[in-house]
């Protein structure tokens, strides 16, 4: 093995374990854009400081929470937008009014896009 295969190869193991297109000092997030100092965050979009979070949009400091959208400091909080609960129904309509794309598309880190 040559230093190039190494590289080739380690990149190619970062990229199953960290599908990130910021490498914004994330760890062990996946399928995210944007996002700056999360940990376990997936399918989520312009977080900061999100820990074991799922579909969030543009959420601060929040922890253990999933469907939330422009929230701060949230624990374990579902369907929740700036810091108001909502049902499911209500919180797809109230981002679907608003214009809000919900969904953060997976990728393939190892395309030429990215």
């Amino acid at each position: 093995m040559d230093m190039q295969e190494l590289e080739r190869e380690f990149t190619h193991i970062k990229a199953e374990h960290m599908h990130d297109r910021d490498m914004g000092n994330n760890y062990g997030c996946f399928n995210i854009e944007a996002c700056r100092n999360c940990n376990y965050v997936y399918n989520s979009r312009a977080c900061i400081g999100c820990h074991n979070t799922d579909s969030c949009i543009e959420c601060i400091q929040c922890v253990d929470c999933r469907d939330c959208a422009f929230c701060a400091g949230l624990n374990g909080a579902r369907f929740h937008i700036l810091n108001r609960e909502y049902t499911e129904e209500e919180y797809y309509k109230i981002l679907t009014d608003l214009g809000v794309d919900w969904n953060v598309q997976a990728f393939d880190p190892m395309s030429p896009e990215y």
